[in-house]
């Protein structure tokens, strides 16, 4: 995975505001105690963010080239670590904040249950543990659903890459073929889809078709990509997090992700 990450980071200003965005983290401000760890900071949009704020954050990444980048872009030095080892000692923060392109892209649950220990492990007593996990539309889960790129808690990730990729006659005939219809009704299905797309649907789109149609090797930029990756509505996330014992002590939806606020019941 680190591998997508670093392949991603030249390009990633073009879609980092995205999922756990700015707006997103606004609305759990008032929860927020300084201070801050961001875990998968990337190139350090919300530690930038939550700095601005008056608050003392950090941020880890696992991916070296995206820590480059937050040098360069923002004048940040984060940490490179990996979230089931953090370098922290116990109590260090009263806040982790897990952004999404974490918890919500595993899918092996002894992983997930070690970087949750490591979480409340580096959070004081009385601290907060956030976890966000990304989010679509429904107009964007019905079209990837419809062309089976979306199903059983599972994005096809590299087929919906290759969406980006085509023009709208090749999308089309691409969507009628994994949907089963007839190329009418892909079109109808494309049309529709747009039109019910929220502004940041359409707005995440036109920068990934130029993300990848710039990235150089437009073909070795999707294999970079996971496969196959989680994708957890609100129920699955509820029921990942009971199958691990981690109590939900708050929820918090926007339009492009939940956040969630946990604890072990022996925390």
């Amino acid at each position: 995975m680190s591998n997508y990450w670093d392949t991603l980071a030249p390009h990633h200003w073009r879609v980092e505001n995205n999922y756990l965005d700015v707006s997103s983290v606004r609305r759990i401000i008032d929860d927020i105690r300084q201070p801050v760890l961001i875990i998968g900071a990337g190139q350090g949009l919300i530690v930038e963010e939550l700095r601005r704020q008056g608050l003392r954050c950090d941020g880890i990444d696992l991916s070296a080239r995206m820590l480059e980048y937050a040098r360069s872009r923002r004048g940040l030095t984060l940490v490179r670590a990996n979230a089931t080892s953090l370098p922290f000692v116990d109590g260090s923060y009263e806040t982790v904040i897990f952004a999404t392109g974490v918890i919500d892209f595993m899918a092996d649950l002894q992983d997930i249950e070690t970087v949750m220990r490591e979480a409340n492990r580096i959070v004081s007593g009385t601290g907060n543990v956030f976890v966000a996990f990304y989010r679509f539309s429904a107009a964007q889960e019905r079209f990837l659903t419809s062309l089976g790129f979306l199903r059983e808690d599972t994005l096809h990730m590299r087929s919906a890459l290759t969406l980006h990729r085509l023009g709208f006659g090749a999308m089309v005939a691409r969507v009628a073929k994994m949907a089963r219809i007839s190329t009418f009704r892909a079109v109808l299905l494309c049309i529709r889809t747009g039109l019910e797309s929220t502004k940041r649907d359409r707005t995440t789109a036109l920068a990934m078709r130029r993300l990848i149609a710039q990235s150089g090797d437009p073909d070795a930029f999707i294999e970079a990509a996971p496969e196959t990756q989680p994708y957890r509505d609100k129920s699955a996330i509820a029921h990942l997090l009971d199958s691990l014992s981690i109590r939900i002590d708050d929820w918090r939806a926007s339009s492009s992700c939940y956040l969630v606020r946990v604890s072990h019941p022996e925390a």
